[in-house]
């Protein structure tokens, strides 16, 4: 399964993107030894123990061996100094002028954690041209700065040269390390061992490795070292880092009880709440109740987001109510020309009157008219005070009883036999 899990991951190297990260300026060179050859032992272990401690700028890259001795040749990756580098997957490719075909390179083979398996191109490593290949370790060799993950034993001539270089069918050679998800760095410097005359290694920068330094606000900024960093007010991300993609956290809105909103970091934020990835403009943070007041003069304490009539300010409550009170005046009932002290909006759609009372009533009377009832009866009232006074009436505007409108009450009719019977 695991196996597995690294060949996706070892695609993913070929075709995904890459970022900097912790195995940047690293270097894939080489080394050869003409007191040693090669044995059926790793020959890994075997450089671990003739050259401990050795260092990228020591190692050799000139071989004398003539056309019939093989020379032995390592591949080793190299990182700064500084570097604290954790390598999961290596692709890469080589670089030489051995004719293909003909037996030059005789052995060769990977190695490194248990695990490890390497899946190389049709035609390694005899085509360097058309061939690369990929290493991916079994687990991470991480805090190395120098370890060799591959050999050759090759047959060589005056002029002929045996180095590393890119993946042909990538394009690039590439480190890919241990973080989650994976950060690929790409290589540029390699190394070439040359028959009877120098080679050359293209080793890791032996200074301080710069890295990204990170501001308050959330920029970023490249710096030699962590007292470069301190000395611009940053904190040092590590050597190796970088600005691409920006690993500095970003600041947000700090809240504070009292509504107030400053841009902070979350580590700096002394607030009740902060909100990453948003600004203080407009301000995001919950706002403490205040007054709320309407057209009526009533007043309701509620947060200035919930108040539906006009918030009246930070710290305003109401107690005493600080709302505007509306003027108050005559409400005229026009139907019956009552008159009662109200504001306009508790009025509604009767006739109000600003700044007056109703004492005297300055409300506008209804008509008044004869009011005729039961046998002839009359009295000068409003039509309204008319109705109220009986079911049966009538009621003339303007008119007055005397003389008397009302007309007489209707009689059933009837003969005198009738009447005379009823007497009997």
């Amino acid at each position: 399964m695991r196996k597995f899990l690294l060949v996706l991951a070892v695609m993913a190297l070929i075709c995904s993107p890459a970022l900097a990260g912790k195995n940047q300026m690293g270097a894939l060179v080489v080394h050869t030894d003409d007191t040693h050859t090669y044995t059926t032992v790793s020959m890994c272990a075997q450089f671990d123990i003739w050259y401990p401690g050795i260092v990228c700028s020591d190692l050799n890259t000139t071989t004398n061996k003539d056309e019939a001795t093989k020379a032995l040749i390592w591949v080793l990756a190299a990182f700064p100094p500084s570097a604290v580098p954790g390598v999961q997957v290596i692709y890469f490719g080589l670089n030489h002028n051995l004719p293909p075909g003909m037996g030059y390179i005789e052995d060769k083979g990977f190695c490194g954690p248990a695990g490890s398996f390497e899946l190389p191109d049709a035609g390694w490593a005899d085509y360097p041209a058309t061939a690369g290949n990929s290493v991916a370790f079994g687990s991470p060799v991480v805090g190395d700065i120098l370890f060799p993950f591959y050999y050759f034993t090759c047959y060589g001539f005056s002029g002929a040269y045996f180095g590393t270089g890119i993946n042909p069918v990538g394009g690039y050679a590439s480190f890919e390390d241990d973080s989650n998800p994976p950060q690929t760095d790409y290589i540029t410097r390699f190394g070439t061992v040359r028959w009877y005359v120098a080679g050359e290694n293209n080793c890791p920068p032996s200074g301080p490795m710069p890295g990204a330094c990170c501001f308050t606000d959330g920029s970023c900024q490249m710096a030699d070292d962590a007292a470069a960093c301190e000395a611009l007010g940053g904190l040092f991300e590590g050597a190796g880092t970088t600005c691409t993609p920006n690993p500095c956290p970003q600041p947000g809105a700090c809240c504070f009880d009292d509504g107030r909103c400053e841009y902070l970091l979350e580590d700096l934020c002394t607030g009740s709440l902060w909100i990453g990835g948003v600004d203080c403009d407009p301000n995001p943070c919950p706002q403490p109740p205040e007054a709320c007041c309407f057209d009526t003069g009533a007043c309701t304490f509620v947060p200035p987001d919930q108040c539906g009539g006009t918030p009246w300010g930070p710290g305003t409550d109401c107690d005493p109510n600080p709302c505007p009170q509306p003027p108050e005046g005559a409400c005229c009932d026009e139907a019956t020309g009552a008159c009662y002290v109200s504001t306009e909006v508790n009025c509604g759609e009767e006739l109000w009157i600003e700044g007056e009372v109703c004492d005297p009533n300055p409300c506008p009377q209804p008509p008044v008219g004869a009011c005729c009832y039961g046998c002839q009866e009359c009295i000068v009232l409003t039509q309204i005070d008319c109705e109220a006074l009986a079911d049966d009436y009538a009621w003339y505007t303007g008119e007055v009883c005397d003389p008397n409108p009302c007309p007489p009450v209707a009689t059933e009719t009837t003969t005198w036999g009738t009447i005379k019977a009823d007497y009997k």
